[in-house]
């Protein structure tokens, strides 16, 4: 059976820095092609920042996405998937939470990549929404 460890292998992590800024996420999710951002430090999985939160910041609060920085509007301390959740398992979470991406993180505090809900259509384990 597929898990969420097979889904995120190879993955590059997408990841910034706390102090780094909105319009720094932004253009970085654009430029790699991904829905968010972990926001890390000194390998630690401190958030997530997503495109939700970038339509959020910048159309309902008006916030200047250059002085904003993700320690400000990430979502801290994310839920996380253990890499040996099947997708099933993910589709459940992710629909509870009302996310779209989960960081992949082992029993050590290693994140080992996110799962979207792009990657779970991919495998048949959801719809698309």
């Amino acid at each position: 059976m597929t898990t969420v460890r097979e889904i995120v292998r190879g993955q590059n992590l997408a990841q910034l820095a706390s102090n780094s800024t909105i319009r720094e996420a932004a253009r970085y999710m654009v430029d790699h092609g991904v829905g968010s951002v972990l926001v890390m430090e000194e390998g630690t999985l401190r958030g997530i920042f997503t495109e939700r939160d970038a339509l959020r910041v910048f159309v309902a609060t008006r916030r200047n996405p250059d002085l904003t920085h993700l320690a400000e509007v990430m979502t801290e301390a994310p839920q996380t998937l253990p890499p040996d959740a099947t997708p099933q398992d993910a589709v459940q979470r992710m629909t509870a939470g009302k996310f779209r991406h989960m960081p992949v993180v082992d029993g050590e505090g290693r994140v080992l990549g996110v799962v979207s809900q792009r990657d779970l259509v991919a495998v048949g384990a959801a719809s698309p929404s």
